[in-house]
């Protein structure tokens, strides 16, 4: 006689199952607010249809801000020692390495004298547009 230890451990988990949601059933009875309808979470508005979240600043709350922060960054700047009209200007990029504008002429003057030989070369030799040989029937 051999014993289905997983057999047995889904009657028992079966059995388990029945009970909980008797109990579920008994507790939803006593309490009906609890289903699960009334567990979503909160709309984004509350009852009266009031927004939530982040309220808009009026423009007198931006100027107050605004300068509030200027006295901040102004206070900061001058403990690090930089001066104001330091701190506003830009940042001058860094010059790339690269090829100058005399260079690049140079170069589109010789590729052009290039494409022009090699187009005088096909011709005389009767080639067209991908050096195929236009004589050929």
């Amino acid at each position: 006689m051999s014993i289905d230890m997983k057999s047995l451990a889904r009657e028992g988990a079966n059995a388990r199952l029945g009970q909980l949601e008797t109990e579920t059933n008994a507790l939803l009875r006593a309490f009906p607010d609890l289903r699960d309808d009334d567990r979503t979470p909160a709309p984004a508005s509350s009852q009266d249809g009031s927004r939530r979240g982040r309220r808009v600043m009026t423009a007198a709350e931006q100027r107050s801000v605004s300068v509030r922060m200027k006295k901040y960054w102004a206070g900061r700047r001058k403990k690090n020692g930089a001066s104001a009209s330091e701190a506003t200007q830009p940042k001058r990029a860094v010059k790339r390495k690269g090829i100058s504008a005399a260079g690049r002429a140079a170069i589109a003057a010789a590729q052009k004298k290039r494409w022009a030989k090699l187009r005088r070369e096909g011709k005389a030799k009767g080639k067209g547009r991908g050096g195929q040989d236009v004589r050929k029937g």
